[in-house]
């Protein structure tokens, strides 16, 4: 694979985060012999059969009704030429941007065109990017929210803007990842954001912004495979490891006292990180964790459609049930388990249920 050009950018990402975790690993192999047959493809994949696997394929296959097409349709109807608008509560007169929606809808779209090879979705997909950039402050950090008058709100002042950072930089990772699809010009704008953005994790700590990154870091890698970056995915994914531990008891197989289902993407990066160093503990805790978690998530595994009385989804917007989509899928493309297949289906159900959720 070709071999990151920005040298110094990451030789002073590994400086910055050596400041930050004072725990050093041994860097093992670069890679694991799973990985070459694992397919970066998220939720929009169209899933193919294989003979180990007994699943109906046909029950869970994105139709004109599918998530899939609601969801390609929201984000065009909110997409204007700067971004993707977040409508604030019940005051449709009152929108803002978010930076989080607009690296959620930047996956989706770079998922779709290397899908479908649609031209329309590079429109979109470099709108996204260039509102990720016009997010992008000189420490590295990410602002999260912009009005519709192109300013930074004070908003930014009171939320997490690690959370924020971790997205940007999954969905900078997830863009160069289908590098060899997409038009250089925006692979190297994402690449030479991505490396900027490194300078600003030495101020991170929040679980969250950790497994966003470590996901970023996994996309970047499977272009551009350095030590480097491998020795930044095997730090933060020890961090992970070491919280699991912390919590961990016969009862408890998490990360934290509570599970949400946003937090999918913990395990989900713990797997991810597996996929790039070939750690097994990384892979054995991400298994055992992300099945805690949809034991707590899912308490009708008697049906295979969506319940209504799945009250953990109750109150929560599109963005963070795509969280959890995103994780099933990854799951699934590993492990090849019918259950995540039904999972997923449960959860595209239910965004269709719930149609007038915000983004």
């Amino acid at each position: 694979m070709r071999k990151s050009t920005n040298k110094e950018s990451i030789n002073e990402g590994q400086a910055v985060v050596k400041t930050l975790f004072k725990k050093k690993s041994s860097i093992k192999s670069t890679r694991s012999n799973a990985v070459t047959s694992t397919s970066n493809n998220a939720i929009l994949t169209d899933i193919q059969p294989d003979n180990k696997n007994s699943v109906n394929y046909s029950a869970i296959s994105h139709n004109s009704d599918s998530f899939a097409d609601y969801t390609l349709n929201r984000i065009k109807n909110l997409t204007t030429d700067f971004g993707i608008k977040q409508t604030v509560g019940d005051k449709q007169d009152l929108s803002i941007y978010a930076l989080d929606d607009n690296a959620t809808a930047l996956v989706i779209m770079c998922e779709h065109y290397a899908l479908t090879r649609d031209k329309t979705d590079l429109e979109l997909i470099d709108i996204y990017l260039n509102f990720i950039q016009y997010c992008l402050q000189p420490t590295g950090y990410f602002f999260k929210y912009v009005n519709v008058e192109k300013k930074f709100t004070d908003d930014n002042n009171d939320v997490n803007l690690a959370d924020t950072t971790g997205c940007a930089i999954w969905a900078l990772g997830y863009l160069i990842s289908k590098k060899k699809m997409l038009p250089e010009a925006i692979v190297t704008k994402a690449e030479a954001m991505f490396q900027e953005a490194l300078a600003g994790i030495k101020k991170i700590h929040s679980v969250n912004a950790i497994s966003y990154i470590i996901k970023g870091l996994y996309y970047n890698h499977t272009q551009n495979e350095t030590i480097e970056g491998v020795w930044l995915i095997k730090q933060c994914a020890n961090i992970l490891v070491d919280l699991y531990k912390d919590v961990e008891n016969n009862n408890w197989k998490w990360f934290q006292s509570n599970i949400t289902v946003e937090s999918s993407l913990i395990s989900e990066a713990l797997l991810c990180a597996w996929l790039a160093t070939g750690e097994p503990s990384y892979r054995q805790i991400s298994k055992t964790s992300f099945d805690f978690l949809l034991s707590n998530i899912f308490k009708n595994d008697d049906q295979k459609t969506f319940s209504e009385e799945e009250k953990m989804f109750e109150g929560k917007k599109s963005i963070q049930i795509n969280t959890l989509i995103f994780a099933l899928n990854t799951f699934h493309k590993v492990f090849k388990e019918e259950d995540y297949l039904i999972k997923i289906k449960r959860s595209s159900e239910w965004l269709q249920w719930n149609r007038f959720m915000q983004f």
